[in-house]
């Protein structure tokens, strides 16, 4: 009876139901059955490794019931929460609804890594003042080819976006980045993937670092379903522009020190930034015969550089699918070589830290396509974000737009 006492503090309540029944898991809005917690061992993982509470159906004072995922798959989802959406902010100031919509989301996601920290000046008699400070374990990269790993929780936005293998797992091809409590942007090539079936991507990881399960790496991963792709409605494949698309997860996430939105740049110039920081799971060694693609995190500090510039740069790569730069695409890489995004880091973000917050993320850039991976000469393309922001927010944020 002790342990049922103990586990009740742990979890969440739902309408009691008996055992057998068709219930309904709350973080990932996936259908289970109700059994008891010594017969879930989903639940007890959930619990031990990713701190996930179980969803209850019933209890008495000598048993739990939970909603149990064991022999269900994670795609199968309830409809029941198609109106779950985060409300509508309220008590928006004069001087923020002269911001635009994504940048007012920007200003709500950024509200959870900051703290107010107190002070006292070196005077007599001193008034306590306040001052407001970046609150998350992100340490700046002034130094994935050429990168290094990155720590858990570092970019809590990133996304490893997943296919069923025949395993009955997943294989992680593309990246992204959570940019609202439902939706995660990406490119619009990650949309399918050839010889796979199905071609579309099933579901989205959040909060992970390592992507081996046997790896501890003190994340506490998340894997929500996908329930809907909006590529760009010009995007026309396998032409290489407007290359980039949106994934509607099947429920809202919960935000944690691991798992937030990133921002949107909304500027055409890079406002005082020479370099922006990619990070994926892609391709580290381009010159490998297998060209296996990295289980950790990486990042990369990769130059700005003009579209003009490239433009010169990357002629030879020129043919009937990309005939040179345009305005909604951009470039970034290291002109000496050995710094660059590769294969396997496509859909993931391109992305500088705010000046006044380094805890904040911007995504300037979408990775897109490239040449060589990490030769000189050779930057990569990728899609410029703020070209694309009323498009996105009218996806996103549909009801605020």
């Amino acid at each position: 009876m002790r342990h049922a006492v103990v586990f009740l503090g742990l979890v969440s309540f739902c309408i009691a139901q008996n055992v057998g029944q068709q219930c309904t898991i709350k973080h990932t809005n996936t259908i289970g059955s109700c059994l008891p917690s010594n017969q879930c061992a989903s639940a007890r993982d959930d619990l031990r490794n990713n701190g996930i509470n179980p969803t209850i159906c019933s209890y008495t004072l000598d048993a739990v019931v939970v909603c149990c995922r064991d022999g269900s798959s994670i795609l199968k989802t309830s409809g029941a929460r198609q109106s779950d959406r985060r409300p509508v902010s309220s008590g928006i100031t004069t001087k923020k609804s002269k911001l635009r919509l994504s940048e007012r989301k920007c200003e709500e996601y950024s509200r959870g890594v900051t703290q107010m920290v107190d002070f006292i000046s070196l005077v007599p008699d001193p008034d306590t003042l306040h001052i407001s400070a970046a609150k998350c374990d992100y340490n700046k990269v002034d130094l994935i080819v050429g990168g290094e790993t990155t720590s858990s929780g570092e970019f809590p936005h990133m996304a490893a976006i997943g296919w069923v293998n025949q395993e009955d797992g997943y294989d992680f091809l593309c990246g992204g980045s959570l940019i609202s409590s439902r939706f995660v942007l990406t490119a619009a090539h990650c949309i399918q993937a050839a010889r796979r079936h199905p071609a579309t991507p099933s579901i989205v990881r959040l909060g992970d670092q390592n992507l081996d399960p046997n790896v501890e790496d003190n994340a506490s991963p998340v894997d929500v379903p996908i329930k809907n792709i909006v590529p760009h409605p010009q995007y026309n494949s396998p032409i290489k522009y407007n290359d980039i698309a949106l994934m509607e997860l099947h429920t809202d996430v919960d935000f944690e020190a691991h798992i937030r939105p990133a921002c949107l740049w909304t500027r055409n110039d890079f406002s005082g930034h020479d370099k922006a920081i990619a990070t994926g799971w892609g391709v580290t060694n381009p010159s490998s015969t297998t060209a296996e693609t990295s289980n950790d995190l990486q990042k990369v500090s990769l130059s700005l550089l003009q579209n003009p510039r490239c433009d010169v740069l990357l002629k030879t790569l020129r043919n009937r699918l990309w005939w040179g730069f345009v305005n909604t695409q951009m470039c970034a890489g290291e002109l000496r070589g050995g710094k660059d995004t590769c294969q396997g880091d496509s859909g993931s973000p391109l992305q500088v830290a705010s000046k006044e917050n380094q805890c904040v993320f911007h995504i300037v850039g979408i990775t897109s396509f490239g040449r060589k991976c990490a030769q000189s000469g050779n930057p990569a393309i990728y899609t410029r974000v703020s070209s694309y922001l009323d498009w996105i927010e009218s996806v996103v944020w549909p009801e605020e737009f």
